[in-house]
C-alpha cells in the first residue's frame, strides 16, 4: 500500500521518532508509578507488627460438646473441685506459674486432643498435675465450661 505524500521524507521519519519517544516516555512514567515495588514498600512489609493472639475458634457442635447452660454449670463445678487450685477459675489468674489460666487452656490444647488424652488416661500438663478420670459425661461438661470462658492469651 502506497501512502499519499504528506510532505518531505524527513517529516515521516520525524513523526515515527516522536511517536516512539512518546511511547517510551509513557512506559517509563507508568513504571515509576508502581509504588509496591519500591524498597520503602518492601521495608514496610518487613517491619509490620505480628498479629495479636486470638481466642481459639472451637466448633463445639462439630466436636459434640454440649453448650447448654446446665452442662456449662456442671463443667464449672468440676473445674472448681479439680482445676481452680492451680489454674484459677473463670477469668481469674492462674495460681501457679506452670499452669495456664483456664480461659487460655484451649489455646494450648485443642479440645478434642485434651478430651482424648484425659479419657485415655494420658498424663496432661505439667509434671505435678494429677491424673484425672472424669468419664465421658464429665469430660464433655468440663469442655463445655472451658469453651464458654476461652479468651485470647496475651502476646508473648
Amino acid at each position: 500500500m502506497v501512502m499519499p505524500d504528506s510532505g518531505p521524507p524527513g517529516d515521516e521519519h520525524m513523526r515515527h521518532l516522536v511517536y516512539a519517544l512518546a511511547a517510551a516516555g509513557l512506559t517509563f512514567v507508568a513504571g515509576c508509578e508502581r509504588a509496591d515495588d519500591t524498597p520503602a514498600a518492601v521495608a514496610a512489609e518487613v517491619t509490620a507488627e505480628p498479629a495479636a493472639p486470638t481466642a481459639p475458634v472451637i466448633d463445639a457442635a462439630a466436636l459434640g460438646i454440649p453448650m447448654d447452660a446446665g452442662s456449662i454449670a456442671d463443667g464449672r463445678e468440676i473445674a472448681v473441685t479439680h482445676c481452680s487450685n492451680c489454674h484459677g477459675l473463670d477469668t481469674g489468674d492462674s495460681l501457679r506459674a506452670d499452669a495456664p489460666p483456664l480461659r487460655y487452656v484451649l489455646s494450648y490444647y485443642p479440645p478434642e486432643s485434651l478430651a482424648e488424652d484425659f479419657r485415655s488416661g494420658i498424663h496432661v500438663g505439667h509434671e505435678d498435675m494429677p491424673d484425672f478420670v472424669f468419664g465421658d459425661l464429665g469430660m464433655d461438661v468440663l469442655l463445655s465450661y472451658l469453651v464458654s470462658i476461652q479468651a485470647a492469651p496475651p502476646a508473648p
